[in-house]
């Protein structure tokens, strides 16, 4: 007989599920083979333990979950900073007309860059040739060359 069915055999002969020809045959079985004779020893001691363990502990009542609409007090806290800090922000952007100028002067090799021409394969040189002369309006383009120099209007 091979060993997983003897297992399935004994487990279901210790659970009490086996017909009586088949519990009859396994007996057989049991009383020629020493070592199947040993497995069926500890499935049913395994067996046995397992239903101890499981008769000593009470059926436990679950509560009844019902849904609730009270939040914890910290998720209100959270949503109250939320729409102060939103509140703030933007009062303080309504309050500002312009943006406020950079404190540092820039440097010669800044100053050498925003008074060169542009060249190269990004210039605004470059976009302008490619465009129809029908794109480009006077005024309608700006064109920034610095970052501490006011755009320039084409």
């Amino acid at each position: 007989m091979k060993s997983d069915v003897l297992e399935r055999l004994l487990i279901d002969r210790a659970a009490g599920e086996l017909a009586p020809d088949v519990e009859e045959l396994l007996e057989c079985h049991l009383q020629q083979e020493p070592a199947a004779r040993r497995e069926a020893a500890e499935i049913g001691e395994t067996l046995r333990l397992a239903r101890l363990a499981l008769a000593g502990l009470p059926a436990v009542a679950l509560p009844a979950v019902r849904p609730s609409w009270r939040a914890a007090p910290w998720a209100w806290a959270m949503a109250a900073c939320f729409v102060c800090g939103l509140s703030l922000g933007i009062f303080a952007a309504r309050g500002r007309g312009e943006l406020p100028r950079a404190a540092s002067a820039p440097s010669r090799e800044t100053a050498a860059m925003a008074a060169a021409d542009e060249p190269g394969f990004w210039s605004a040189r470059r976009l302008r040739a490619g465009l129809p002369p029908a794109a480009v309006k006077a005024g309608s383009w700006i064109i920034w060359k610095s970052p501490v120099q006011k755009p320039e209007k084409l």
